[in-house]
């Protein structure tokens, strides 16, 4: 019977691991990944400091374990309702809603809250909110159930070719807005340590001219009665400043340079087809403060709302209350869709099929107090978001096309010319001069830019700006500057229902969120999730001097429309047809209106 006992004894000890001071009890925590070698290398950076600190203390152990990323989403579907599988693992923004609706995913909001020892209080807003959901409004407001918190996140800015800008006779600099006033006078250097004499050296005819706070400036206005766009004269100056957003018509002006169809020698000369390319339309209809969808009350009544045509309104006041919401907004924030319509608080208005609303089969406008707000200079009114999209739209329509009466730009290439090569090919091969795109990509830019032997960087993406006097190019004094805005990727740390050990899985999401955890990322390279941390980041040598773009980036930009909604249907209504017929010149954008609206929200009303 000794004998006995002692073996079983021996076995038990033998089969609990043994931590170090701190105790508490054993748990153990399996968490899934899965990534590129620079994300997996740096998950398992993170997870191998937390079980040496935090879980060696707390009595918890991570064990990491890396799965294939064609085959992940199925194996997280094949243990969701088992009690084997990972405690933690790893979640897309664009999976988020679809994995909760499917039960994937764990509610978290009391798990997290429990632990009260991590402070993720700085953890950027704009990438926490976008793991809250409220299934049965399908909303996604401050209060909603948490699942996760994010563990990265991609932001997007847009990459240059410096040296066609060179090429181009673009005198590029690198000066903060706030700091402009005193380079202009040099009193001190840019951010690439050069003063305004050092690039006078370089670029006589610099001498004498005060650059203006403008992302692109060009010392002669660039369009004319007879001929429109014309290109630089010889005695132009052309500044680039990549610390300042160009607005719509600075970027247009550029891209032109690079396209054949206005500069006839842009193919010989730099070797480009287009001037600029984004997919994406965000930046554009969120800095005038729209959307693609609408909540009609408040609760998850949605509506496609990307068409929209009246004017957006922002707080240029002291503040603003809107009637509908009772919200107070602050300067800079533009109002929601229920505050800015004419219809009383609780009430539900009804979309029409153009972009317009009635209520109780009587159309609506602008409430009373938003106009007279607007008046007396509380409140700026902004592009509709109809205007801001189908600027966007025009990027890449031909200058024959008939959108809202005016033909397209033609400066951008359609989805058809990415068939064969990625859009980031297209850039670093020189096709094209200016690409939006994911700070993931710094590596491959550097990789091929040295192999082909070009100069790259970034600048922030094109922001809405009204000028006082659009015709002096001089003047950098605005009416009005929209929300700056942009798109980001993010990844999230989630819990499973049927996870063994959720106390011990949020106090690990909790800790890799938190300043001890994103600390390490940013000490190796990788972009962290609070603002005290960014300038703790060690970027290695691919990343371009400007990359501080990327980290501010990080405070605005939000998650796309593919977020939003459970699934891609609601999207694929309307992107479909817009993406694969109108962008590729095979359906007329009146076409294609003519149905958005109604058959979207006919989908949407299944949610």
């Amino acid at each position: 019977m000794k004998k006995i006992l002692c073996v079983i004894i021996a076995a038990v000890l033998f089969s609990v691991p043994l931590f170090g001071c701190g105790g508490g009890s054993n748990s153990n925590v399996k968490f899934w990944v899965y990534g590129d070698e620079s994300e997996l290398e740096i998950y398992t950076i993170m997870t191998d400091e937390f079980n040496e600190t935090y879980g060696k203390e707390n009595g918890i152990k991570v064990d990491i374990s890396t799965k294939p990323p064609g085959n992940y989403e199925s194996l997280i579907q094949t243990v969701s309702t088992s009690k084997s599988g990972p405690d933690v693992f790893l979640c897309v923004e664009d999976n988020f809603k679809k994995w909760v609706n499917m039960g994937f995913l764990t509610d978290m909001t009391d798990y997290l809250d429990a632990v009260t020892d991590i402070d993720v209080s700085d953890v950027y807003a704009t990438t926490v909110d976008r793991l809250r959901y409220d299934i049965g409004n399908n909303t996604s407001n401050p209060d909603d159930p948490l699942y996760g918190l994010p563990l990265d996140t991609k932001p997007s800015a847009l990459y240059y070719n410096e040296s066609m800008f060179n090429k181009a006779g673009i005198i590029v600099i690198s000066v903060d807005a706030e700091n402009l006033d005193a380079w202009n006078a040099g009193e001190i250097a840019d951010n690439r340590g050069k003063t305004r004499a050092d690039y006078e050296a370089e670029y006589p005819e610099l001498t004498g001219v005060t650059v203006p706070e403008k992302g692109y400036y060009r010392s002669i206005y660039p369009y004319t009665a007879d001929v429109g766009w014309t290109y630089p004269d010889v005695n132009e100056v052309l500044v680039f400043n990549n610390r300042i957003a160009m607005n719509w018509d600075e970027i247009e002006d550029l891209a032109m340079l690079f396209t054949p169809s206005y500069n006839a020698s842009a193919a010989e000369d730099f070797g480009t087809d287009f001037g600029y390319f984004t997919e994406w339309w965000f930046n554009y209809g969120w800095s005038v403060g729209g959307d693609c969808l609408t909540d009609l009350s408040g609760n998850g009544d949605w509506n496609f709302s990307l068409l929209d045509y009246t004017p957006n309104y922002m707080v240029t006041g002291e503040s603003y209350t809107g009637a509908y919401t009772g919200k107070t907004y602050v300067p800079g924030e533009t109002l929601e869709h229920l505050d800015k319509f004419d219809i009383p608080a609780g009430e539900i208005m009804t979309p029409d099929n153009e972009g317009g609303y009635t209520y109780n089969g009587v159309k609506i406008g602008i409430r009373q107090s938003v106009t007279e707000a607007a008046a007396d200079g509380t409140l700026t009114a902004l592009p509709s978001t109809r205007e801001a999209f189908t600027r966007y739209l025009k990027l890449g329509a031909e200058k024959t096309a008939d959108i809202e009466g005016e033909g397209g730009l033609a400066i951008s290439p359609n989805p058809l010319t990415f068939s064969t090569r990625t859009r980031m090919n297209y850039f670093y091969s020189g096709k094209m001069a200016m690409l939006v795109d994911y700070s993931s990509y710094m590596a491959t830019v550097s990789e091929q830019a040295e192999e082909r032997g070009f100069k790259w960087d970034i600048a922030p993406l094109a922001v809405y700006k009204e000028y006082v006097d659009p015709l002096d190019p001089g003047c950098d004094e605005t009416v009005v500057v929209g929300k700056t805005a942009g798109q980001s990727n993010s990844k999230a740390m989630v819990s499973r229902e049927r996870a063994q050990n959720k106390e011990a899985a949020a106090k690990f999401i909790k800790w890799m969120a938190s300043k001890a955890g994103q600390s390490i990322r940013a000490e190796n390279g990788h972009f962290p999730n609070q603002k005290e941390l960014i300038s703790d980041v060690v970027f290695p040598g691919y990343a371009p001097a400007n990359v501080k773009a990327f980290s501010e980036a990080l405070e605005f930009q939000g998650a796309g429309d593919w977020w939003y909604m459970a699934d891609y249907e609601w999207i694929n209504v309307w992107a479909v047809p817009l993406n694969s017929e109108v962008r590729n010149g095979t359906m007329t954008y009146d076409a294609w209106r003519a149905d958005a609206v109604n058959d979207t929200n006919e989908r949407l009303k299944l949610y």
